[in-house]
């Protein structure tokens, strides 16, 4: 008999709050609005509903949240070196990654190659969002 810990709720809110951070941050970097709109409505990140692995223990919450974190960094690494080509061997860990979630059930259909062109026109957009209030007054 093994005994397993099931995934808590603070694992559930983090990979909750990665995803969106995704929708918000990193999607409308490469691509165009009505494309993440479709994203949402195909379940992009979302768990598989035929798939009862997502989150069952411990250990799948954090491999999923680990995923997450490392396609984010990855990607972040290429936006602040500005490079249309990525190393292979970020690319591999990016492909290993993409593979792992999809294992654990949960729907990413993108390659790197998805995320070899900026949008530049959300991009702008995403820059003005990122910028830190100083006072409560400026709107």
């Amino acid at each position: 008999m093994k005994t397993v810990f099931s995934s808590t709720e603070e694992q559930e809110q983090e990979i909750a709050s990665l995803v969106a951070r995704f929708y918000e941050s990193v999607f409308p970097k490469y691509f165009t609005e009505s494309e993440i709109l479709h994203f949402r409505e195909i379940g992009v990140l979302e768990p598989n509903q035929s798939s009862f692995t997502y989150l069952a223990t411990l250990r799948d919450a954090f491999q999923v949240m680990t995923c997450l974190q490392v396609l984010m960094s990855i990607l972040d690494k290429q936006k602040r070196v500005d490079s249309l080509m990525m190393e292979s061997d970020s690319e591999e860990l990016f492909q290993h990654n993409i593979a792992l979630l999809n294992e654990y059930g949960i729907f990413f259909p993108f390659y790197y190659d998805h995320f070899s062109c900026l949008n530049h026109d959300a991009s702008k957009d995403v820059q003005m969002m990122d910028i830190q209030v100083a006072n409560q007054y400026l709107v």
